[in-house]
C-alpha cells in the first residue's frame, strides 16, 4: 500500500545542503536562475564567512605562537613583495604588544637554538594563515593590523587609498 501525505514536505539535513553546494552540476543551474543582485549577497556572505574561518586558523596559530598568559595583542605591518599582488601583511616582521604594557618586535629563532623545530612548525601554520588572510581581505599600503589574542578582535587601521 502506498501512503501519500500532503503538507508534509522533508526538509533536507545540513549535509544534503553541504553536498548539494560542492556540486557544480546541480548549483550552477540555481545560480543562473538568481538575480545579480541576489549572486552579489552569495558571493559576498560566502567570502565573509571564508573570512572568518580564516580569521580563527590564524588566531589559534598566533595564540600558539605565543605566550597568550603575557602577550595580549599582536601588530602586524604592510609590506610590497613587488610581484604585482599589492601589498600584503608582514610575517617576519610584527609586533609582540605586552599585557604589562611593553612592545616588543618578534625575534624568532635561530636554526641552533632549542626548540626551533617547534617553532618552524607553529610559525609554518601562521604564515600559511597570514597569507590567506592577506589573499582575502588585502591590505592598504601602510596599514597596521592588531589581533587581540583574547577576545579575537581584528582590527585593520592607516593605510594609504588604494589608486
Amino acid at each position: 500500500m502506498t501512503t501519500i501525505n500532503f503538507g508534509v514536505t522533508a526538509q533536507p539535513t545540513p549535509v544534503d545542503l553541504a553536498a548539494l553546494l560542492a556540486d557544480e552540476d546541480r548549483m550552477l543551474p540555481l545560480l543562473q536562475a538568481v538575480s545579480g543582485k541576489t549572486l552579489d549577497d552569495l558571493v559576498g556572505w560566502c567570502s565573509q564567512e571564508h573570512i572568518r574561518r580564516t580569521q580563527t586558523k590564524l588566531l589559534a596559530s598566533l595564540r600558539a605562537l605565543v605566550d597568550p598568559e603575557k602577550v595580549a595583542r599582536i601588530e602586524f605591518v604592510t609590506y610590497d613583495p613587488d610581484t604585482g599582488s599589492g601589498p600584503r601583511w608582514d610575517e617576519e616582521r610584527f609586533y609582540l604588544h605586552h599585557k604589562d604594557g611593553g612592545v616588543t618586535p618578534m625575534k624568532f629563532p635561530d636554526e641552533e637554538d632549542a626548540g626551533y623545530e617547534e617553532f618552524k612548525d607553529t610559525c609554518g601554520r601562521f604564515v600559511d594563515h597570514l597569507g590567506d588572510y592577506s589573499w582575502l581581505a588585502p591590505p592598504r599600503d601602510g596599514a597596521r593590523l592588531m589581533v587581540d589574542l583574547a577576545s579575537g578582535e581584528f582590527d585593520v587601521s592607516g593605510g594609504n587609498s588604494r589608486t
